[in-house]
């Protein structure tokens, strides 16, 4: 609670859950550093599309 209310000073329950979303974001990412853009690519390289697309 002491860490949303030093960031947002007035927080608003209809916003409530974009507060806890963005917070777990980063709290989630704390560790990756630079490697997150390399996590970025190996997850765009090994990608398996599940949609089919019929154009024609």
């Amino acid at each position: 609670k002491r860490l949303l209310l030093d960031i947002y000073h007035d927080i608003k329950p209809e916003y409530l859950q974009n507060y806890l979303n963005e917070f777990c974001y980063k709290f989630n990412r704390r560790y990756f550093g630079e490697s997150l853009f390399d996590r970025l690519l190996i997850a765009a390289v090994t990608y398996k599309n599940q949609f089919r697309c019929n154009n024609g």
